[in-house]
This record gives C-alpha cells, structure tokens and sequence, in this order.
C-alpha cells in the first residue's frame, strides 16, 4: 500500500493541509508569506486513529494541535 502523507502549515489560526505535489511546489511560498510548517502525517495512521482512539471531545483539540509548532 503506498503512503499517502499530508504537509500541515498553520498561520494565524489557521491550517492549510497539503499532499506531497502541493507542499512541494509551494513550500517556500507559504514559508515566505509566514506560514509555518508544522506536522506532516501519514493520512491512514491519522484517520485510524482518529475512529479508533479518539475520544469525541478530544477532536477539536486534536486538530487544534495542528497548528502548534512541533516541540
């Protein structure tokens, strides 16, 4: 099965998510406009867990994580 993996950049609250081509080709774009780069997932592993072992009132939390800088 092939990986499929989503570039999460956050600015001002906000997130943008994108596959490889995508982040690719507007990295430095988004990087100068002053978003930063701060997870990259592995789609499948994510919405697994997200039925699996995410409890309801931890979801907006979760994806609200998303937009934190990685420690």
């Amino acid at each position: 099965m092939e990986q499929s993996f989503v570039f999460v950049y956050a600015k001002d609250g906000k997130i943008k998510a994108l596959n490889i081509e995508e982040s690719k080709r507007l990295h430095n774009e988004l990087i100068n406009d002053g978003w930063v780069h701060t997870q990259t997932l592995d789609a499948c592993c994510y919405i697994q867990y997200l039925h699996n072992d995410c409890e309801e009132v931890d979801l907006i939390d979760e994806m609200k994580s998303l937009t934190k800088r990685p420690s």
